[in-house]
């Protein structure tokens, strides 16, 4: 997995960027290896806004955070994140039984 940081009107610290990786591997950790995480962080006034884009095999997920407190958006858009692939994976999934049920149907007619 690529993890790539940006920071909008902010600087990005040793820090920051630990506390990404933590969040991240321990979310994400059912992603391939191929997979591109990129996170956006801005600063406007007293607003933090986190975005966190992954992309992978033939999918993309985006989720979009805005609080006060930086680490707070950046947890609530790797929650975000988080439910979004497994909604993703629920749905794959549940596409591949059907298939194969509807597979073992045309072979038993």
């Amino acid at each position: 997995m690529k993890l790539t940081v940006t920071g909008r009107k902010l600087k990005i610290t040793q820090g920051i960027e630990d506390h990404l990786n933590n969040k991240i591997e321990k979310t994400l950790k059912t992603m391939t290896k191929s997979a591109d995480v990129h996170v956006a962080l801005t600063v406007e006034k007293h607003r933090h806004f986190a975005e966190v884009t992954v992309k992978d095999k033939g999918f993309t997920v985006h989720s979009e955070a805005e609080t006060e407190d930086l680490y707070a958006a950046m947890d609530q858009a790797v929650e975000k994140t988080e439910k979004q692939l497994k909604k993703h994976k629920e749905r794959s999934t549940s596409l591949k039984i059907k298939q194969s049920s509807a597979e073992k149907n045309k072979h038993s007619i």
